[in-house]
Parts: C-alpha cells; sequence; structure tokens
C-alpha cells in the first residue's frame, strides 16, 4: 500500500517585494511518516518556506494541498489542526509560567474542557521526558529543556506533521543530540510527518529525504545517500557534508577496505574489521 500525501506544494512563488522573489516556482510532495529535512545557505528561502507551510505567509502563486486538500483563506483551521511548528529559539514560543501552564495554554485556546487537559498534559510530558518538569519555573530550564516543551505543547495538540524551524541551532551538543533522538521518535513511534529545516548536516543524515534550497528555487530533492554523494554540487552552493561521510573518506584514501558511508556505525564497524 502507497503511502498517502501529507504534503503537495505546487509552484509555489512568494516575494516580500516585487523586486525579491523568495521562493520562486517550487515544487515538492512530503508523503505521511516522512522525516524531511530541508537544507540551504542563509537566504535560500527556507525560512519563507516554514512561513507560508504554516500560513503566516500567504504565496502570490502556486497551490499548497495537505492530505489532499487545497489550503486557502476559507480552510486555514485544517492547516492548524494538522500542522505544529517548533521554533529557533523556544523563549519565543514559552506562554506560561510552568512547562504545566503552557502546555495548557494551547489546550485552552481550543476550548478544551480542564478535566480533559490533565490526562493529555501527562501524556506528551512522559513523551517528550518532561514529567519532572511540570511544575518548575520557567526561568529555570535549559535551552534544551524548553524546547522539549515546546514540542509538547505542539504535540497536546496533536498535529499529523510537526515543523522544526531551524530548532537545534541555539542549543548545546547534548540539547541538539537529544532533540535529534527525540525526531525520530516523534516518526517512529507516534507516526508524526517530520519537516526540518535545519543547518545541522550530521541531522540530515537521519532524513527519509533531502530537499534542498538556493536563492529561492529548488534544487536538488533525494536520501541522503543521493545528496550527499555529489560533493561538489555541495560546495557549490556552500554547504558541507556531514562529518563522518568527510571521515570515512579520507580514510577510504589511507586503506581500501572502508569504504564511505554517513553513518557512525557503518564507520565505526569497517573500522575493527579493517584492522
Amino acid at each position: 500500500m502507497s503511502a498517502k500525501k501529507a504534503i503537495e506544494f505546487s509552484h509555489i512563488t512568494f516575494g516580500y517585494t516585487p523586486d525579491m522573489i523568495n521562493l520562486d516556482d517550487v515544487s515538492f510532495t512530503i508523503f505521511e511518516n516522512e522525516y524531511v529535512c530541508i537544507i540551504g545557505h542563509n537566504g535560500s528561502g527556507k525560512s519563507t518556506l516554514s512561513k507560508v507551510l504554516t500560513g503566516l505567509l500567504k504565496p502570490q502563486n502556486g497551490k499548497i494541498k495537505l492530505f489532499d486538500q487545497e489550503i486557502n483563506q476559507t480552510n486555514l483551521k485544517h492547516l492548524r489542526d494538522n500542522v505544529g511548528i517548533v521554533f529557533q529559539n523556544p523563549d519565543n514560543q514559552f506562554i506560561g509560567l510552568t512547562p504545566e501552564d503552557d502546555i495548557a495554554f494551547g489546550l485552552e485556546n481550543r476550548k478544551v474542557l480542564p478535566n480533559r487537559m490533565k490526562p493529555i498534559i501527562k501524556e506528551v510530558a512522559k513523551a517528550v521526558n518532561i514529567t519532572d518538569l511540570l511544575k518548575l519555573d520557567a526561568q529555570k530550564l535549559s535551552g534544551g529543556q524548553k524546547q522539549r516543551v515546546a514540542i509538547a505543547s505542539v504535540l497536546a495538540i496533536n498535529p499529523k506533521i510537526v515543523i522544526f524551524d531551524e530548532s537545534t541551532s541555539m542549543l548545546d551538543p547534548k540539547g541538539k543530540a537529544d532533540l535529534k533522538e527525540l525526531m525520530l521518535i516523534l516518526k517512529n513511534k507516534y507516526h508524526k510527518t517530520i519537516v526540518s529545516i535545519t543547518h545541522d548536516m550530521e541531522e540530515v543524515v537521519n532524513a527519509d529525504k533531502v530537499i534542498i534550497l538556493k536563492g529561492g528555487k529548488l534544487q536538488r530533492i533525494g536520501t541522503p545517500s543521493e545528496v550527499f554523494e555529489n560533493e561538489k554540487f555541495l560546495k557549490e552552493i556552500q554547504l558541507d557534508i556531514p562529518f563522518n561521510l568527510d571521515l570515512s573518506k579520507q580514510l577510504s584514501e589511507m586503506n581500501s577496505k572502508i569504504k564511505p558511508t554517513l553513518r557512525l556505525e557503518n564507520l565505526i564497524k569497517q573500522l575493527y574489521e579493517a584492522k
């Protein structure tokens, strides 16, 4: 059985001014339960794309469909019900004095009855491992903990699609690793469609599909292996290859038994077998 289409961008064009086109005839499809990374250098159109996808900006041309339903000004509720977003700076998304208050805020806006809120808050807090943080003052939380609260707030409204907009960029290494692991949990355990707009090439390794933008134009779509095999192309658009792939390529020049790989576990295995 083939996967259903979750998001369809069809010839989307948007510009903040007539002289500046930020998205230029962009078309792609994302399927249900896919983990998709959207990458590109600064000014490539990534952030504009996320704003168009979440309904914050209206494209001048083209169509957007969510689950086969075209999005327009009369059915934005369909978009709001199905798409949640986690922003770059968790402080910009934190509303309540405590994580519990913050998660409850979105439920209150959707007129969820108080007696139904507590089980939902408890469930989503457990899903992102913040049960012990629910009553804490928000000012005492780390950046990574605030990102988890933001994700719990999104999960509480139960969207089918979760967008991460540069969500790892302000975190320390542990926070980044935890968030990338959580994205995989949301996809594999909770069957969410994950769209991550990112500069983190190590995160891209986990994706099912990669979409590359440059100057508002779609440059390439493919699996991580397909995208990263053309190192010359990546350098032309000022993107690096992941560390594991770069290291394995260098080691393969010294030892023919070692093959280029995106996966750390594969590289470790090859190094052990090459001894």
